[in-house]
């Protein structure tokens, strides 16, 4: 269990550096888009799609960071209500049902996925110099992980300072 509990910190640690990573890339890539625009009167075609990808994948990579955390959307004036026990009951039924959801989305992304690679679909417009299927792969790899967060979860293994609640 603690061998568990210390890969799942590395992989959080992992989580949130690509998710910060993802973001100065975006940061990036708007900045020399802009700079180009004002400063040379020039405009690139790629900055505005690989803008786009990095900020789908960035949502995505940030949905697992807050499956890891448990900070999804709940109704709390509900939970609130509940006793210590049937929070947890509620908390594990939860988890569970959302991981029969990512479960499903992992494999129905990774069949869109081996889809667009087989009819070799690509950027229509910016001339992307790799497949889209490429840039899609961030659904199925992202709801892989929120499985493997969520059945950590259930069984026990969670961030050791809970995430505040919206109210507090």
């Amino acid at each position: 269990m603690k061998s568990l509990k210390r890969f799942s910190e590395v992989l959080g640690k992992l989580e949130d550096v690509a998710a910060g990573g993802i973001l100065a890339a975006v940061l990036g890539i708007v900045v020399f888009e802009l700079v180009g625009r004002g400063a040379f009167g020039r405009s690139n075609l790629w900055t505005d799609e690989l803008s786009r990808v990095l900020l789908i994948a960035m949502t995505y990579v940030s949905a697992v960071g807050l499956t890891r955390d448990g900070a999804h959307v709940r109704v709390e004036l509900f939970v609130d209500k509940l006793s210590a026990s049937a929070r947890i009951i509620a908390e594990r039924v939860t988890d569970a049902a959302c991981l029969a959801f990512a479960l499903t989305a992992t494999w129905l992304g990774f069949r869109y996925v081996q889809e667009s690679a087989l009819f070799g679909i690509s950027f229509a417009h910016s001339d992307l110099p790799f497949p889209i299927w490429m840039a899609q792969a961030i659904i199925p790899v992202c709801f892989a992980l929120m499985s493997l967060r969520l059945l950590l979860r259930i069984i026990g293994i969670r961030p050791e300072q809970p995430v505040a609640s919206v109210e507090a």
